[in-house]
């Protein structure tokens, strides 16, 4: 298989840089990776704190999508049960035109509770929401019609599609759940190199489900892995796990600022439940940043071993990140464009 390539980015803030000139240099990013020849780049959704200065992940790309070709680009994960299904498809058209056919949609229920009531939607019911509203996501891209038709949370008349996608079907993901991304027909997106436990329960959910109603793959697709690896090169192993640590411990941090309300909502003990998916990620994050920090050789050796597992074809950059400079960032994308990619795809 080739070996593919893309970014993942929160758009967080970073201290002394205003917000407009964060935007600009973020474009100024998707730019690059445009021209060096990647192959998508997400955004993230997050409220109410600087671990995500574009929640409206539609705006940001449809501006990216000016300024470059071909890379695709989409949401890394949109959050049904927030939004009303009338706006999630129409704004998911909207920018499949705008992009000209190089959307693709990452969906999921969310982590952080507050964000749920800060939107008028709940906790308890999120998993439930997210498959309501996947369903009639599903049902308008097959019909051309959007409709409440079923729904348990949702009630409004049957309306048309005006504005329809350019692509005859919109590649959807999944983060972090290989039933889930299975059962829907989704590709998966894995945090750090997938095992082949995982792969193999992924990849017999999404056969055991094949002709369900609700199913978002296209016809003669197959199962699909993406691996987010946080990185940082640089001209010694010890200058890269600096910066890979510093990018870590501050995205941990605002990570963690996301959930601070919570209680409020939730309760000490439902809080303290709810960082359940952050603790079995900590747990191994001392693996995450040895795996993604190095000298470009060694970057080449451990994701050219991720390749050659034959799990996923797809590595998905995280970077910039926490507390990683933009300039380190952009040294990492240098070297990573220079020394490493174009050995992997020779090799690929």
């Amino acid at each position: 298989m080739a070996a593919t390539f893309g970014i993942f980015d929160h758009i967080e803030a970073i201290p002394g840089t205003s917000t407009p000139q964060l935007m600009k240099d973020r474009l100024e990013l998707v730019r690059q990776a445009d021209q060096a020849g990647f192959s998508g780049y997400y955004v993230a959704e997050h409220h109410g704190s600087d671990l995500c200065m574009a929640p409206n992940q539609e705006m940001f790309i449809a501006a990216a999508s000016q300024i470059t070709d071909t890379i695709r680009m989409g949401p890394m994960v949109k959050l049904l049960p927030l939004h009303h299904p009338v706006t999630l498809i129409e704004d998911m058209c909207v920018v499949d035109n705008l992009t000209n056919g190089r959307f693709e949609f990452g969906v999921g229920r969310g982590v952080a509770p507050i964000e749920h009531y800060w939107h008028g939607s709940d906790w308890p019911t999120s998993t439930d929401r997210f498959e309501d509203t996947l369903a009639i996501i599903s049902r308008a891209l097959k019909t051309g019609e959007i409709s409440s038709e079923g729904s348990k949370y949702h009630d409004f008349r049957t309306m048309p599609m005006s504005t329809l996608p350019v692509q005859e079907h919109i590649p959807f993901w999944y983060p972090g759940s290989p039933v889930t991304a299975g059962k829907f027909g989704l590709n998966l997106m894995w945090p750090g190199p997938i095992s082949q436990e995982a792969y193999d329960l992924y990849a017999e959910t999404w056969y055991a489900h094949q002709g369900d109603e609700v199913r978002l793959d296209a016809p003669g697709s197959g199962p699909r892995v993406g691996c987010t690896m946080v990185l940082a090169i640089a001209d010694t192993e010890e200058a890269a796990l600096d910066v890979c640590t510093r990018g870590v411990k501050g995205l941990t941090r605002r990570t963690h600022a996301v959930h601070r309300w919570d209680a409020e909502v939730l309760g000490e003990e439902g809080a303290d439940a709810a960082l359940g998916p952050l603790r079995r990620i900590l747990a191994h994050i001392d693996d995450a940043i040895r795996a993604g920090a190095g000298t470009p050789s060694q970057i080449r050796d451990r994701f050219g071993a991720i390749l050659d597992s034959g799990l996923s074809e797809y590595i998905v950059l995280q970077l910039p990140t926490g507390d990683m400079t933009l300039d380190e960032a952009r040294r990492t994308m240098d070297l990573f464009c220079s020394e490493v990619k174009p050995e992997l795809d020779k090799a690929a």
